[in-house]
């Protein structure tokens, strides 16, 4: 079968193929989306004869990583194989071509989020930042008052928030590790809140804190859905699409916010980082509480050295690592870690782990020493996982704040 990019002709073949692997229908405005957004010379499909049956993508990122430098990496997207096609070797074949691509390129990383957490491992990719769902009842959100607010809070429409949204997310994943860039495209894209997005709620409702200079420095984007229980107590609902600050200030002030909406009872937000400080700003955390946590991120690490220099490391030490790669021999090898440099070595290895492994603890979203405990690392310097863990840790903690 032929893996080759699809010219724009051949992109509406390639949405209604992906969007059959997934179970969905596609339209007409699922291909122009995709002409919006997708970088077709980063596309990739399987051809059986004419047809399309299987299909993969990648989006050109920068991601921030611990100690705030950034590196290229390559959003992996749009992947699916047509049933028809299952168990005949078209996955692997996309995912080694993609990765050949990929460091063709010169990106030393690769990342994506998974439809499901048993695919992506064979392929090198490790789980590397973790979120959390949350619910809040309003009635039992008491916030503390250990941030005075010397700004405010105000409500603009679309039009304003697309002009004021995108400058600060631009401050934000600069400070996050595990985050990345959205572009003009991807915004476009979210502002036309599409009904099918809505799940019964409504269009969205923006608010942006301004500080007592009067710049924005943090935007929510929420929901709203009305409603009144049997004896006619307010039991709306509200749901947070999008909640970001450069400052803690501006961040709980947008909380007070949304909890203090009338006619709402339940507050839900998804995809908040793991670290999130709201518990902290309420008198009572168990009135956060965690509905779900998922894995979010996944890594794959193309080339050792360099993505292992460009981050930083909480304490200073000196590793030597053997990274084991099944798929790509030429990622596997010896490398010392020193000072914050890595290169290849010919010295004995402290510790030895898979390049999925990597992945896994790069961003400080995994600990070191959780991985070791559960086999997956092995000591070789008595030590080592101990100094590794203290090395590989990241405050903040990872996380990816826009879904590809």
């Amino acid at each position: 079968m032929e893996i080759r990019p699809v010219g724009a002709d051949e992109l509406p073949q390639f949405v209604r193929a992906d969007h059959a692997g997934f179970g969905f229908v596609s339209t007409d405005d699922n291909v122009t989306d995709a002409q919006q957004f997708l970088e077709l010379d980063r596309t990739l499909a399987v051809f059986d004869g004419d047809e399309i049956v299987g299909t993969a993508a990648a989006f050109s990122f920068e991601v921030t990583l611990p100690g705030l430098a950034t590196l290229p990496a390559a959003g992996v997207t749009w992947v699916s194989v047509l049933p028809t096609h299952r168990r005949r070797g078209v996955l692997r074949s996309l995912m080694v071509r993609q990765l050949d691509d990929v460091a063709a390129r010169g990106e030393p990383l690769a990342i994506l989020t998974a439809s499901e957490g048993g695919i992506y491992e064979r392929f090198g990719y490790g789980p590397a930042t973790f979120n959390y769902d949350i619910e809040l009842d309003r009635s039992r959100v008491e916030f503390r008052d250990v941030l005075p607010d010397d700004g405010r809070v105000r409500m603009v429409d679309a039009e304003a928030a697309r002009k004021l949204l995108p400058p600060v997310f631009d401050q934000v994943w600069r400070a996050r590790p595990g985050d990345h860039r959205r572009n003009d495209g991807f915004w476009d894209y979210w502002f036309q809140d599409k009904q099918q997005w809505r799940e019964g709620m409504s269009a969205r409702f923006y608010a942006v804190h301004e500080s007592a200079a009067g710049e924005v420095d943090g935007f929510v984007a929420y929901r709203r859905k009305t409603g009144w229980d049997t004896h006619g107590n307010p039991d709306g609902a509200a749901k947070v699409d999008d909640l970001f600050a450069t400052t803690w200030t501006a961040y709980a002030a947008l909380w007070r916010h949304v909890l203090g909406l009338d006619l709402v009872r339940t507050v839900t937000a998804c995809d908040r980082p793991a670290d999130d400080p709201l518990r902290w700003m309420v008198t009572d955390p168990r009135s956060v509480r965690v509905v779900a946590c998922n894995d979010d991120l996944w890594v794959r690490v193309l080339d050792v050295p360099r993505a292992l220099s460009a981050r930083s490391y909480e304490t200073p030490g000196r590793l030597v690592l053997r990274v084991e790669d099944a798929l790509r021999p030429q990622t596997a090898g010896c490398y010392v870690l020193d000072g914050g440099v890595c290169s290849p070595t010919n010295d004995a290895p402290d510790l030895v782990l898979d390049v999925a492994v990597l992945g896994s603890v790069y961003l400080g979203g995994a600990r070191v020493a959780d991985v070791a405990a559960a086999g997956r690392i092995e000591e070789r310097t008595p030590g080592a996982v101990a100094t590794a863990d203290a090395m590989f840790r990241s405050h903040p903690l990872p996380a990816s704040q826009t879904g590809f």
